[in-house]
């Protein structure tokens, strides 16, 4: 499928900006890379990245703008952001003024793109506009009620956990690489949201009723994922699973969409691929990203 021209457009101004607007990571930790075939991130720079901060070796100062990080969180670019803003606007424009939401979009220093270019009043991220529009979309639909305990599968830098707590007040289990859980439930603290969060080795074993999963989980070989249902989807009342298997699954020893739907209903998780929902953006229908449902 072809992308139309005002996108494709769109889009290359803003490759050419963000490219010279990166920071390069530089972390001399004397390790060398590790080859790590267990899920995409593990033998990236992100992870080292995220240690370095998580440790105090570096600041939040440019986290968000680094290559390290772009490679792996901040890969959205304006069309999406526009897309996600017209979406914001449907449930609750009010959060794109909010000086809560705009402090943790200015965290790390991301790269913005100017809000008369969004269609919104301010600058924003484009990442953090999706983050922003999942949370609401979860609270509009009201699969979360208002202090709901989240399990959330791949964590980034902790944007969608910030948000969820300044929408809905929720408090998320952070799972992912140990020190990229101590990186986001930093980043929290520096937001004033350390209470909205803990790392999966603090965690109660009880079941958090909602499970949350962007790519994450389809970014996983099938060890991996197995173990995560079993410690996660199982116990969960519900869930979503925004899934680029169609992308990584052969690459990573994943499982493709439909054998992860056919395994958690065997497992009796009545789940469903959805194609038709409004926080998929322009970029997952071109790439044959669905949403996996429960």
């Amino acid at each position: 499928m072809k992308r139309p021209i005002l996108q494709r457009l769109h889009d290359r101004l803003w490759t050419e900006a963000s490219q010279r607007l990166t920071r390069h990571a530089d972390i001399a930790t004397g390790r060398a890379a590790i080859k790590n075939t267990s899920s995409v991130s593990a033998s990236m720079p992100w992870a080292e990245f995220c240690e370095a901060f998580a440790s105090g070796t570096i600041s939040s100062h440019h986290f968000r703008r680094s290559s390290a990080t772009r490679e792996i969180v901040e890969t959205l670019g304006p069309v999406d952001a526009r897309f996600f803003v017209s979406q914001i606007k449907k449930w609750d424009s009010s959060w794109l003024t909010a000086p809560s939401a705009r402090q943790v979009d200015l965290w790390g220093d991301p790269i913005r793109w100017p809000g008369i270019l969004l269609g919104c009043p301010t600058a924003f991220s484009p990442t953090t506009l999706r983050y922003l529009a999942q949370a609401l979309w979860l609270k509009h639909h009201k699969h979360l009620q208002n202090g709901t305990n989240i399990a959330e599968i791949g964590v980034g830098f902790g944007g969608l956990a910030a948000m969820n707590a300044l929408v809905s007040g929720a408090c998320t289990t952070l799972i992912d690489l140990p020190q990229v859980e101590q990186s986001a439930l930093k980043m929290l603290d520096e937001n004033g949201l350390r209470s909205s969060a803990k790392t999966s080795d603090q965690a109660s074993q009880d079941a958090a009723p909602f499970v949350i999963s962007n790519y994450a989980f389809t970014e996983l070989n099938a060890e991996l994922q197995k173990i995560y249902f079993d410690r996660y989807i199982r116990k969960s009342k519900h869930g979503m699973i925004l899934s680029n298997a169609s992308v990584f699954a052969s690459t990573i020893g994943g499982l493709s969409n439909d054998e992860i739907v056919q395994w958690f209903k065997n497992e009796g998780v009545s789940a469903r691929i959805e194609t038709q929902v409004e926080i998929l953006s322009p970029s997952d229908v071109f790439f044959g990203n669905v949403l996996i449902t429960w």
